[in-house]
């Protein structure tokens, strides 16, 4: 559908055509309006960038609803339900931040490569606390165990709480206690 002189196309017809063909592409690639410009941010690393409404859970969203959760301080929302805010580095949780689950339980203190590590407190869903170490997304280290009939344990704890020695304090009282499986065990 062009004019052909001698088997050839008319030269400013056929760069009408083609601008008229890559003009929309230009303008769409060139938009100021991309996701990327407008986030600032590392267009591989969109994990965390998403930002979905999800109509079988009621239009709730969850991703990255606020902030940068690429490389800085954003709130993130898993499609269970639970809450990450605080602190993102290369698409991890990293630094300080909060973590409230779905089930109730919270956790505040510092991550590292997207695990819990060093300080923090872990309020469990049945009332008890835990303040102290956390290593590998663990609570292993020197920490007290707080019971919701106001005992506690200090001492030192591995295997995510599982085992350790500590001290039971119970109504003024002081034991000392093991920790296997769990169960303490005290003198």
């Amino acid at each position: 559908m062009g004019f052909i002189f001698g088997g050839r196309m008319n030269l400013s017809f056929r760069h009408f055509v083609c601008g008229m063909f890559l003009l929309p592409i230009y303008l769409a690639c060139a938009s100021p309006d991309s996701k990327d410009e407008q986030t600032n941010q590392d267009p591989k690393s969109t994990a965390r960038n998403a930002n979905i409404e999800d109509p079988e859970k009621g239009g709730k969203k969850f991703g990255c609803i606020e902030g940068n959760c690429v490389n800085g301080i954003g709130k993130y929302v898993y499609d269970n339900g639970d809450v990450y805010t605080g602190s993102f580095k290369n698409d991890l949780r990293e630094g300080a931040g909060s973590f409230l689950y779905a089930d109730g339980e919270k956790f505040s203190g510092t991550y590292l490569e997207d695990k819990k590590q060093g300080p923090g407190e872990y309020h469990f869903k049945n009332g008890d606390k835990y303040v102290g170490e956390f290593q590998n997304g663990q609570i292993n280290g020197k920490g007290t165990y707080s019971f919701k009939d106001g005992k506690s344990v200090s001492g030192d704890f591995t295997s995510d709480g599982q085992e350790g020695i500590g001290v039971l304090t119970d109504e003024g009282k002081a034991r000392n206690c093991k920790i296997t499986g769990r169960k303490l065990l005290c003198e």
